[in-house]
């Protein structure tokens, strides 16, 4: 028996766009079924990690695995890869893949923005509790009473120069 030799085909641009496609399908169904990643590869027994590299078309995946996946968002085989190689152009995947970035870009952003304003207003809140220790703690002159740590400039008061008599 022949080994075939590897490399070639796996890396191509076709093989690599139609891994892609594969992903999306399977997350555009889960995410219709309003599966997690984790829940669907529980049900489809796959583990997690290797559902989580063919739903982001990195993983190579087999036939059983597909029937597997399939039966469990409950469509055909064939339905998963319906579209998958259609006129589709390479420019029109890579807006989709940037598209996705761009998308996470901007839910990190929110999350680290939420972080940002969580801080803020847990210092703010801290240091008004800090002024108001620091405010019960200091004594206060009783009235009347001047306090010691308060300097007062006097102003000086010049003489007028008396008179000259004469």
């Amino acid at each position: 028996m022949t080994r075939r030799e590897g490399g070639t085909f796996e890396n191509s641009e076709a093989f690599i766009e139609a891994q892609g496609a594969l992903g999306r399908k399977i997350k555009r169904l889960r995410e219709q079924h309003g599966l997690s990643q984790r829940q669907l590869a529980s049900i489809a027994d796959v583990s997690g990690p290797h559902f989580g590299l063919i739903e982001a078309g990195v993983g190579n995946v087999s036939l059983l695995v597909l029937v597997k996946i399939a039966k469990a968002l409950g469509v055909p085989v064939s339905d998963l890869f319906e579209g998958i190689g259609s006129s589709k152009s390479a420019m029109d995947s890579a807006i989709v893949r940037l598209a996705a970035n761009l998308e996470k870009a901007v839910d990190h952003l929110r999350r680290r923005t939420d972080e940002i304003a969580r801080f803020a207003n847990d210092f703010e809140d801290f240091m008004q509790a800090y002024a108001e220790r620091k405010e019960q703690e200091e004594p206060r002159p009783a009235e009347g009473e001047r306090d010691p740590d308060v300097v007062r400039k006097r102003g000086r008061q010049r003489k007028a120069n008396p008179p000259e008599e004469g």
